[in-house]
């Protein structure tokens, strides 16, 4: 029976993120980002760099900082909250 404690898994498919020619990956915008998508965007990144050259970290790195995942989510928050969410449920009262 095989040992798979040391191989590495990697996703062939990201969720979030989009394959360029140049081989980076490039953010998919959200307009509504929850704090479970937020969690899961974040993971994504973080094995997606474990995944590329360290040559290339730099140029990935700057493609994320340019679609910030937690800024989404904390708006998002803010757009429930002035709508009255979590919304109460106002036949019994």
């Amino acid at each position: 029976m095989k040992n798979h404690p040391t191989e590495s898994i990697q996703n062939t498919s990201p969720r979030y993120h989009r394959l360029r020619k140049d081989g980076l990956y490039h953010p998919i915008p959200f307009l509504f980002v929850t704090d479970r998508m937020c969690d899961d965007i974040l993971d994504e990144r973080e094995m997606l760099l474990a995944s590329l050259p360290t040559a290339t970290h730099d140029r990935q790195k700057a493609l994320f900082a340019g679609n910030d995942p937690r800024a989404s989510s904390k708006a998002f928050k803010h757009l429930l909250r002035r709508f009255g969410y979590p919304f109460t449920n106002r036949l019994t009262a």
